[in-house]
């Protein structure tokens, strides 16, 4: 129960307050293994649980998915996005010094982690067919990964801007990569 609850703490902080929440991550020593199970395999679980569901009660195009389908869809999204984030925060983490910052894993992890909250929570409009335009709420974490490159990357503030949109690339680029993985393995099966 305490971890969910510092969880909710967390994710209220980074939207409401990102900069306060910055100074704070700055200075805990979690590990990737506690970060995923305390944080990202919950909140990653949000975006494939809202489309599955979404789809399955209200139609895609007009058509409902299987719940066999649908479910098998929900569950390849999942599990290929908790690799896919290691994969962006290992990159950035190889980035950094390019940007005259540091190189550090677990560092660079806990950044992309945090930064993708807000597209974690706006990915809950996919619920109802007619919010789903919403998810570009998402976005905010471009501002959220802005204000923390330079606590945890160290990366000066003269390189924060470029840094920040070669991360944006770096992270639509994965998306894409991801969403077609999950239609190869998973293809929408409609009836």
């Amino acid at each position: 129960m305490k971890d969910l609850k510092d969880m909710i703490s967390r994710v209220k902080g980074l939207i409401l307050s990102p900069q306060k929440e910055w100074e704070v991550i700055e200075t805990e020593r979690l590990s990737p293994s506690d970060l995923y199970r305390r944080y990202i395999g919950i909140l990653a679980a949000i975006p494939p649980l809202a489309s599955f569901l979404g789809s399955w009660l209200f139609g895609s195009r007009g058509l409902h998915p299987t719940f066999a389908a649908g479910l098998f869809r929900a569950l390849v999204q999942y599990a290929l996005s908790l690799p896919a984030l290691f994969l962006v925060a290992f990159v950035i983490s190889m980035a950094a010094p390019w940007f005259d910052g540091k190189s550090d894993d677990r560092r660079a992890l806990t950044l992309a982690a945090y930064s993708y909250t807000p597209a974690w929570l706006a990915a809950a409009f996919g619920l109802v067919p007619g919010l789903r335009f919403l998810d570009v709420l998402g976005f905010y974490g471009v501002y959220v990964f802005s204000l923390g490159l330079n606590r945890m990357m160290r990366v000066p503030k003269d390189n924060l801007d470029v840094f920040t949109l070669v991360a944006l690339f770096l992270t639509v680029s994965m998306g894409a990569l991801h969403a077609w993985l999950v239609s190869l393995i998973a293809p929408a099966q409609l009836i």
